[in-house]
This record gives C-alpha cells, sequence and structure tokens, in this order.
C-alpha cells in the first residue's frame, strides 16, 4: 500500500566508521506544494484505521499529515546527502551529510532557512557509560506467591490492583479492540518467550538497523516493559491490557546517547499514526547527550523545544493517547521529567513502592511553566516483568509503571469506545488519589479504574456545552462568541476552524483576561466563510472541544 511505501526505511543508522565526518540532520523543507497526495484522499498514505480514527473523534486530515514532496527528497539525494527518513510531521529530511554537502543541502530554494537541525554525535566524541535514553532501572529476583482472584496474577496482583486493573478485567475489560505502539529499546526474544504466546503482534520495526527485527538484541528492557502490558502466565504475571493488539517498535542505539534517536522516536511515532495505533506506550526519555553541545536544560521543558516533544504533541493530535515515563532523575542533578514527558497532552508517569509511596529516584515537576508533572504514578519499584527466558523477576522505575497505567488507559478506552483520547486522559488523572491536591512528585496521585468509572457519566460530558459554549449556530455574521464555564480549561487557547475537506480556513489563538464567565468575540470576517459546514476546534493543555459549526449569511 502507498502509506507503507511512502515510509519506508532506506538504510542503516548508528553505523557510521569513526573516520567518517559525517553527521545526522534533520532538514525541514517550506512546503509540500505539487504534491501528488491530497487531503481528500488520504487512503493513498493513510491506513484506513488512521482514518477512521480520525473521523470517529472529527479529527481532520491536515497537510502535515501528507508525505513528503519526493522530488525535494530525490534533489536531497543528488545533493550529495544520504536520506534516513523522511518525516511528514515536519516535513523533512533526517539525513547523514559532511559539511561540503550540508551547504549545498542548505542551498535548495526549498529548504528552510536556518531550520537544519544538528542530531549526531561529533565522530571523535568517547563512548561513555550511560549512553541510552531507557529510563534506569533495577533487577531483582522474585520468588512467586500464591495470590489469587478470578485470574490469578501471582505476585503481579499488587501493581494491578493499585491502580484496579483487576476490576477492570473483572468487568471484561482487557484491551480488546485497541492497538499499542511500543517505542523502546529492543525486544530480545519475544517471539519465543512463552509469556507472550497469547499476545498479538500486528507487526515491528527496528528504525536503528532498517529491519523487522526486533527480537535478535543484546538488550532486554523493551521486553520487560512489554511484559508489564501483554504477558500472561497464569499464577505468574498478568499485564494489564494482555487482550491488546501491538506494535513493537525500536528507536534507541544503544551504544550512545544521541539526538538522532529523538528523530528516530518521531518517525516512529509517525508510522504508528498511519497504522491506526490507539495508545503509544514509551519508556524512553531525554535531557542531554554524549555531544553536551546539543544538551537540553530544565528551561526547556516547556513542551515545545525537543523535538522528540513536538513529535509527541502532534501525536496526540492525530487522536492517539501518548503514555510516557517520568524518568528516574530524581536522584540525579537534573531532576525534573525527561522529554517528551513535558507535553502539556502527554500522559507522563511516574513512580510509587507497593505501599504507594514515593518513589525518590522518579523524577519529579514541574514543568518550566509552571504545569503539574507527572500527570500520574504507578507501581515502579519491584514491578514484576517477564525476562527474555520467560522466567518471572522484578524492574525498579518509572520504565514500569507507565506501561501499567497505558494497560489502564486500554481498558478504560474499550469500555468507553465513543471517548476521546484526551477524554480518556482527563479520566485518569481525575481519578487519582490526589487529584484536588497534586504535588511535584506524584502529580495527582494514584488512578483507578474504579474511580474512573464513576467519573464516566461526568467525563462524557466533559467537553459539551456546559464547559465551553460557541454561539450563535448557524453564523449568520462574522463575530462568534465563545463562552467558557468552568475556571480549570486554561488560560490560552488555540482556536481553528477546518473546512469539511480538512483545509484549515482561520486560526488564531486566545487568551482569557480573567477565569471568569466572560464572553469572548472573535472576527473571522477574514476568513471569508462561504456558506456551508466546517469544525471549530477549541484546544488548551486541559481540554480539547471540537464543534460542528454551519455559515448561513
Amino acid at each position: 500500500m502507498r502509506y507503507i511505501v511512502a515510509l519506508s526505511l532506506l538504510l542503516l543508522l548508528g553505523h557510521i566508521p569513526a573516520f567518517a565526518q559525517t553527521r545526522s540532520y534533520l532538514v525541514q523543507f517550506t512546503d509540500k506544494n505539487n504534491s501528488s497526495f491530497s487531503v481528500s484522499r488520504p487512503q493513498e498514505f493513510l491506513s484506513q484505521r488512521s482514518i477512521d480514527r480520525r473521523r470517529k473523534h472529527n479529527i481532520p486530515v491536515l497537510e502535515r499529515d501528507l508525505p513528503v514532496n519526493q522530488t525535494y527528497i530525490q534533489q536531497v539525494r543528488q545533493a550529495g546527502a544520504r536520506i534516513l527518513y523522511p518525516t511528514r510531521w515536519m516535513n523533512g529530511v533526517i539525513i547523514e551529510a559532511d559539511q561540503t554537502t550540508l551547504d549545498r543541502v542548505n542551498r535548495l530554494s526549498f529548504v528552510k532557512n536556518n531550520n537544519t537541525m544538528r542530531l549526531s554525535l561529533r565522530p571523535d566524541a568517547p563512548d561513555l557509560f550511560f549512553t541510552t535514553g531507557i529510563e534506569t532501572e533495577e533487577n531483582n529476583s522474585l520468588p512467586l506467591l500464591s495470590a489469587r482472584t478470578e485470574e490469578n496474577y501471582g505476585n503481579s496482583l499488587t501493581q494491578s490492583q493499585m491502580i484496579g486493573v483487576d476490576a477492570m478485567h473483572q468487568d471484561g475489560f482487557r484491551g480488546e479492540g485497541i492497538v499499542i505502539a511500543v517505542i523502546d529499546d529492543g525486544f530480545q526474544a519475544v517471539n519465543t518467550n512463552p509469556v507472550f504466546r497469547q499476545t498479538n503482534i500486528l507487526g515491528t520495526y527496528n528504525f536503528v538497523r532498517n529491519t523487522t527485527d526486533v527480537y535478535n538484541v543484546n538488550v532486554t528492557h523493551g521486553a520487560r516493559v512489554l511484559s508489564t502490558l501483554a504477558a500472561y502466565q497464569d499464577g505468574g504475571l498478568i499485564g494489564t491490557a494482555h487482550k491488546a493488539s501491538y506494535y513493537l517498535f525500536v528507536t534507541e542505539i544503544d551504544d550512545r546517547e544521541n539526538k538522532v534517536e529523538e528523530a528516530l522516536w518521531l518517525v516512529a511515532a509517525e508510522r504508528a499514526d498511519s497504522l491506526g495505533v490507539d495508545i503509544i506506550s514509551t519508556s524512553l526519555g531525554y535531557t542531554t547527550f554524549d555531544d553536551m553541545t546539543l544538551n537540553y536544560t530544565p528551561n526547556n521543558l516547556d513542551g515545545k523545544t525537543a523535538l522528540v516533544s513536538q513529535a509527541a504533541a502532534i501525536a496526540v493530535r492525530t487522536g492517539m493517547i501518548v503514555v510516557k515515563s517520568a524518568g528516574n532523575n530524581g536522584l540525579r542533578a537534573w531532576q525534573k521529567v525527561s522529554f517528551p514527558g513535558d507535553v502539556d497532552s502527554v500522559l507522563t508517569v511516574g513512580a510509587v513502592d507497593a505501599n504507594g509511596t514515593y518513589f525518590s529516584q522518579s523524577s519529579r515537576g514541574r514543568t518550566a511553566d509552571g504545569r503539574i508533572k507527572p500527570d500520574v504514578v504507578a507501581m515502579g519499584v519491584n514491578t514484576v516483568v517477564a525476562l527474555p527466558n520467560g522466567n518471572i523477576s522484578t524492574s525498579s522505575g518509572t520504565s514500569f509503571a507507565a506501561p501499567l497505567v497505558a494497560g489502564l488507559a486500554a481498558g478504560l478506552w474499550q469500555a468507553n469506545p465513543s471517548f476521546t483520547n484526551m477524554q480518556i486522559v482527563n479520566m485518569i488523572r481525575r481519578s487519582g488519589n490526589r487529584f484536588t491536591n497534586p504535588s511535584d512528585s506524584v502529580g495527582y496521585g494514584i488512578p483507578n479504574y474504579a474511580r474512573a468509572r464513576v467519573l464516566t457519566s461526568e467525563e462524557q460530558n466533559f467537553d459539551k456545552e456546559k464547559l465551553i459554549q460557541i454561539f450563535p449556530n448557524p453564523l449568520t455574521g462574522d463575530l462568534i462568541k465563545i463562552k467558557f464555564s468552568e475556571n480549570h480549561l486554561g488560560r490560552s487557547f488555540q482556536i481553528r476552524i477546518f473546512d469539511t475537506l480538512g483545509r484549515l480556513c482561520w486560526r488564531t489563538t486566545l487568551q482569557r483576561e480573567q477565569l471568569t464567565d466572560v464572553i469572548y468575540e472573535l472576527d473571522v470576517s477574514k476568513a471569508n466563510l462561504p456558506n456551508g459546514n466546517y469544525f471549530l476546534h477549541v484546544e488548551s493543555e486541559q481540554i480539547k472541544k471540537v464543534v460542528k459549526i454551519s455559515v448561513l449569511k
């Protein structure tokens, strides 16, 4: 199918000879003009499941969804650069080039000036001990106990009970019909491990090595993370969403901490979108790099600066839920959450122990602009996991708390299929045991299925008329009026109008001057909207509302 061809991978990454003076770059283009693709024909570059996800929640197909202009890619190749990946969301290509070649590429008329981003390590930089973006964890052996409910969870009962997943399973919600992409470092022996015998794996891709093989690797992190979600061993480990379907993606280069990994995460998220994935679960995070000139600082934790944060934010806007481990920087100089855990719409998960006590290594908030992070916490100390040989053990770290919550999200979405991604995220946040008293260490606290289900009837009206009122409708003049009926919806809103083909007709930013029931008037006369139907999007960090409006002048 063409949507797969458009995302095909073009060469190996991470195997640059020591003498080479090439580096990796993200080169962005100015436009997608003269594309052979169109937003009116999304089936040519998106799977039907991806299209259905958008339509279900009134998310239009936008220009950013279009594949990159193939003519531009060819001209970059002709300039001497090696094309690693196209990226449709960033409208560009990830390339490998020396400085002379890069200069030629930057002189091309369609290359966006001053937007080339260096991604790779200096060729002479040394290897370091901590070399990956994996959220560092500990391994511990574990004797099996005989905990028993309707399903025999063994020692994994505690981590499931803490967030109410055992009750969720008893209600019949185990993730059926939900597709989850796990983005990690490798899934050693998952294809032969007996605990995954029942797991429905739809596809795999190793974005580092340009192959579908994610199993024959020397790292076990991804396999252990996956086991908390998908494993099923009676009396040993029952994953929180063991009936969901999975894609397994590798984006980590294990011998370096390299900014190109952010770009690989980006293209993996784009692949997840095109395949119709519902939830991305990722226990990777980025702060500093082997090449210190590329380091971020905590002041960059604004949800907009890091490349991987930009990618995660767009992933959410396509209708997916992104669940991200907070990181294990609590006792390190960084202390804060890692990217993309700073994104407002990403569900960032910290760690507690079996008693619900904050795990001191778990990364804390707040973000640089003062938002609550992490959002919630789950059991990340002695979390029960499966090893590649099928043995049951434990690991500690936020890496293993995040997928537990991703499974909770899968079950809640299965139970409430009409809900949007952000309604599910907000249900989980609001079900936290500290929702009314959040902290910088545990956010809104420990979420729970039972509390979330109580919120269901209220959540069904979460983005209805009582929260944001838009009138008049039909619109007979040039003024749209918006009234906010809740104080917690935020201060800054992006307002956009799309036509029924998904084309952007008008946009503005609205700043609430006071958190009261003030009516705001927006002049849309410059949009020159002809009579017909449109979709009006109102979006803040707390809420996304889509309203179908009519223009009748």
